[in-house]
C-alpha cells in the first residue's frame, strides 16, 4: 500500500472582516507579508499533483496548516486547492488541522475550520469527533487533534487529557493479526535532531506519545508543522516522519507498506526543481524494507 503524506500548504488570503485585524491574525498576516511570503512557492502545487498522479498512491494524507491564519477566506481557498485530491481519492483522502488552521477563537474562523475538516474528509466525521480511529486494510490510523488557538508568538499545541486516555486505551489493547498502527498528528514528537521542539512550538503531551512509540505500541508517527522534512527510523522499521512544508520546502513524503508487517519503505519527493526525483533526498530517510 502506497501512502502520500503532505503538510503545511499555508494558503494566505486577506480577510474582508475588520475583526481579522483586531486579533492574532493581524500579527500572522504581518509575518506572512514581511517574511514568509518570499519563501512560499504556489507553483509547487501543480508539480506535486502531477507527481502524486504518477506515484499512484492508495491513500493521501494532509497533516494540517492548510491556511496561514485560519480566516474563512483562507479555508475556502484551501478547500478549493485540495479539492482535486478529495475528488480523486474520496474517503482515501485525509485532512487533519494544524495550529494555523485553528489560529484564533473567532466564531466565523472556528466554523470555517469545522466546515473544511468535514468537507475534505468527505463528510465522514465532524471536527468534534476527534480523536478518531480509522481502519484501512491492516493499517490502524490513530488521528489526534492538538491544534488549539494560542496567544500571540506561540505556535504550540495541546493533546487534551481525554485524547491521551483514549489513545492509551487503544494502543494497550492486543493487536489484531497483522495490524500496523500509524499515529497522525500535526505536531512532531521531536525535532529533526531528535530533541524536543522549542517551548513556543512544541506539543504538550508529546512525551506520552513518544513513549507509546518507544514501547512499540505505535509503529510510525506522521506529522508536519516543522517546515523542513525529516525522518528518523529505528532498525526495526518503526519511526517518525515529518513531511515538511510542501509550499516552502517543495517536499512531500511517500511511504510504501507491505500488508501484514509493521515496516515501511519511505522517501521524500522534491518538487522544487524540474525533473522527476522519486528517490530519497535526505540521508538515512529510507526505512529498511521488510
Amino acid at each position: 500500500m502506497r501512502i502520500v503524506h503532505m503538510s503545511d500548504l499555508h494558503v494566505a488570503r486577506f480577510s474582508r472582516s475588520p475583526r481579522a485585524y483586531c486579533d492574532k491574525r493581524l500579527f500572522g498576516m504581518a509575518n506572512y507579508v514581511l517574511r514568509r511570503a518570499r519563501y512560499v512557492h504556489p507553483e509547487y502545487w501543480d508539480r506535486a499533483l502531477e507527481r502524486i498522479a504518477r506515484l499512484r498512491p492508495e491513500l493521501v494524507l494532509c497533516t494540517g496548516d492548510a491556511t496561514c491564519v485560519g480566516s474563512p477566506e483562507e479555508h475556502a481557498a484551501a478547500m478549493a486547492l485540495l479539492e482535486p485530491l478529495r475528488q480523486q481519492y474520496g474517503e482515501k483522502f485525509l485532512f487533519l488541522p494544524g495550529n494555523h488552521d485553528a489560529y484564533v477563537t473567532a466564531p466565523d474562523c472556528r466554523a470555517a475550520l469545522a466546515q473544511t475538516f468535514r468537507h475534505l474528509n468527505s463528510g465522514r466525521w465532524r471536527l468534534d469527533d476527534l480523536p478518531l480511529e480509522w481502519h484501512v486494510g491492516g493499517l490502524t490510523f490513530l488521528l489526534l487533534d492538538a491544534a488549539r488557538p494560542m496567544p500571540c508568538l506561540l505556535s504550540s499545541g495541546v493533546v487534551p487529557p481525554k485524547a491521551l486516555t483514549w489513545l492509551d486505551d487503544r494502543v494497550t489493547k492486543p493487536r489484531a493479526e497483522g495490524e500496523c498502527r500509524v499515529l497522525v498528528c500535526h505536531f512532531p514528537l521531536r525535532g529533526a535532531d531528535g530533541r524536543p521542539l522549542a517551548r513556543r512550538r512544541r506539543m504538550e503531551g508529546a512525551e506520552v506519545l513518544l513513549e507509546h512509540l518507544h514501547q512499540d505500541r505505535v509503529d510510525v508517527v506522521l506529522s508536519g508543522h516543522v517546515h523542513e522534512p525529516f525522518a528518523r527510523w529505528r532498525a526495526d522499521g518503526r519511526g517518525e516522519v515529518c513531511a515538511g512544508s510542501l509550499m516552502l520546502s517543495g517536499c512531500f513524503s511517500v511511504l510504501d507498506w507491505m500488508p501484514g508487517t509493521c515496516r515501511f519503505r519511505q522517501f521524500f519527493v522534491d518538487v522544487s526543481a524540474s525533473g522527476d526525483p522519486t528517490v530519497p533526498i535526505l540521508d538515512g530517510s529510507l526505512a529498511p524494507a521488510s
